[in-house]
């Protein structure tokens, strides 16, 4: 039905889903606060405009340079004609990477156009629109969203450079030019060269195939040469040596404050070592328990459909994505749902192959029949099943996307990764609830300093004191009307034999934030806390 439409309609199609993801992206986007990476990109952005670009060194400059304009606009705005509209600084914090992550199912159109035609393109894209994981990670100001987004966009480009043949032409070159130009930008928004030394040995493997020309020597340089500039011109601190002292010690992983990692109750150590701690399975379980079951499904049969079809270029595309995606992540001991996002548009376009295998069976079944009102209502069940069920479920899950549990997950909000699902959303409220009621000069535990002293500020309640639970000098300082902030995805080794204490039976927080009924904070009130325990 689809291959019927006009070209003109096949635009619309694709336009309306990237409004639709668009919208899913942006709905309550104000409604869950900062978190502790959010709150380095405000600081960075405050520096950029004060002319200091050697700031968060880890991550490159294009997200920050993207946040810093958007701050920007959003002050001008609020000055002006937004005066009775303002926009937030969780909005224009989180606005570039919600364009970005909204602007990617086009990406994803058109490279599964390429290997597999418009109907499994157009699935593709709308999948990844309402595809709650996908949300989930495209909302939060973390680099990872741009990542995907000119990674994909360069897999693209250079596939089109390809499959114009061995005789070089202008075009040919600007296509090549252009891919190594997103992978620039791909690397000036995370450090992950890696995904470039990809696309090359995919090429590599598939070179006997005729459609797939090897690339000439100025090619190469086009693709180098264009990556480098532009690497160079969005990311120019890469050529401070304070930039690359930081980096390694970032790599030696001595800029980790906390460590462990709280997953269904029992904790793990998150080191960046190959074979560590962390479960193998816990990209699989976050995919198995945040995707609807229709496109679980869709999924499985895809699965089978591109291995059945490895031996062609795009099948093999995918299979090659996908495992060498999967493997190396499960593999790295620090496993977190952004890293998830890279690994989404393969799994995006296998749950499309999927669905088109779905629907092809249904309609040779259904071809058999002769009963009209029966055909017409197995179709639209199956269009319900597929199409309609995952947007019901972003629709649904809106504003906290990464809480979202299938029937699988068991109504266990919360549960398996508090971390990477709750991601600090009710701190926000519970700092507030503080603010509105300690005594002037109060002390306040928690575990996420930049985060309370955004909120101490923004509340007026900068006379606060603030010490981290997982300080145990501080925390034995703290006086007897301080008050605890406890998250269970702010859990460490460092602070659960005290947590532990404070969380025991006759004890209770003196309020909890529950956020999509999630238990998302406590808080806990030393002197209450000394009531309790004092003989009755």
């Amino acid at each position: 039905m689809l291959k019927r439409l006009t070209k003109e309609h096949k635009r619309t199609a694709l336009f309306l889903i990237v409004l639709l993801g668009l919208f899913l992206r942006l709905r309550g986007l104000e409604r869950v606060g900062f978190n502790d990476d959010e709150i380095q990109k405000v600081e960075a952005a405050h520096s950029y405009l004060r002319g200091d670009l050697l700031v968060n060194l880890e991550h490159p400059m294009l997200l920050k340079s993207l946040v810093t304009l958007s701050l920007g606009a959003a002050e001008v705005w609020n000055r002006g004609l937004g005066i009775s509209h303002q926009i937030s600084d969780e909005v224009a914090v989180r606005l570039p990477n919600v364009i970005f992550g909204s602007l990617t199912a086009v990406v994803i159109f058109l490279l599964a156009q390429e290997f597999f035609g418009f109907e499994v393109a157009l699935l593709s894209a709308f999948l990844w629109a309402v595809g709650t994981i996908a949300i989930a990670v495209n909302r939060l100001a973390k680099e990872d969203t741009l990542l995907v987004f000119f990674t994909w966009l360069a897999y693209y480009l250079y596939l089109k450079a390809k499959k114009l043949g061995p005789t070089p032409t202008r075009t040919q070159r600007a296509f090549y030019a252009a891919s190594g130009a997103s992978f620039g930008l791909m690397l000036a928004s995370k450090y992950f060269p890696h995904y470039l030394g990809l696309n090359f040995f995919y090429y590599f493997l598939v070179r006997k195939q005729a459609q797939f020309p090897p690339r000439r020597r100025v090619d190469t340089l086009l693709v180098f040469g264009t990556c480098s500039l532009l690497f160079l011109l969005a990311n120019p601190v890469i050529l401070q040596p304070s930039t690359l002292r930081h980096m390694f010690h970032y790599v030696q992983e001595e800029t980790i404050t906390h460590h462990g990692y709280l997953m269904m109750g029992q904790f793990y150590s998150e080191s960046l070592a190959f074979a560590g701690s962390m479960p193998l399975y816990f990209y699989p379980l976050f995919l198995g328990i945040k995707t609807p079951l229709p496109i679980l499904a869709a999924l499985s049969v895809g699965l089978v459909e591109v291995w059945r079809r490895r031996r062609e270029a795009g099948p093999f595309f995918l299979i090659f994505m996908f495992l060498f995606w999967i493997v190396p992540f499960s593999l790295v001991g620090g496993k977190w749902l952004r890293y998830m996002l890279s690994w989404m548009p393969t799994v995006c376009i296998i749950a499309a192959i999927g669905m088109v295998q779905i629907f092809a069976l249904l309609s040779a079944w259904l071809r058999q029949r002769t009963n009209r009102l029966f055909i017409l209502a197995a179709s639209s069940a199956s269009a319900v099943v597929l199409l309609a069920a995952p947007l019901w479920v972003a629709v649904k899950a809106a504003p906290f996307y990464s809480l979202y549990l299938n029937p699988l997950g068991a109504g266990r909000v919360g549960y398996y990764f508090p971390h990477d699902e709750i991601n600090d959303a009710g701190l926000r409220e519970a700092i507030q609830q503080i603010c509105l009621t300690a005594p002037k000069g109060a002390a306040v535990g928690g575990e996420a300093p930049p985060i309370f002293a955004y909120y101490l500020h923004k509340f007026g309640r900068e006379d606060l004191q603030y010490f981290q639970l997982s300080d145990s000098r501080k925390r034995d300082e703290a006086p007897r009307s301080a008050y605890f902030i406890v998250q269970d995805g702010r859990k460490y080794f460092e602070n659960r034999a005290f947590i532990q204490e404070l969380e025991s039976d006759d004890r209770s927080p003196a309020q909890v934030i529950r956020v999509a009924g999630a238990c998302a904070a406590k808080i806990y009130h030393a002197q209450e806390l000394a009531q309790l325990k004092a003989p009755r």
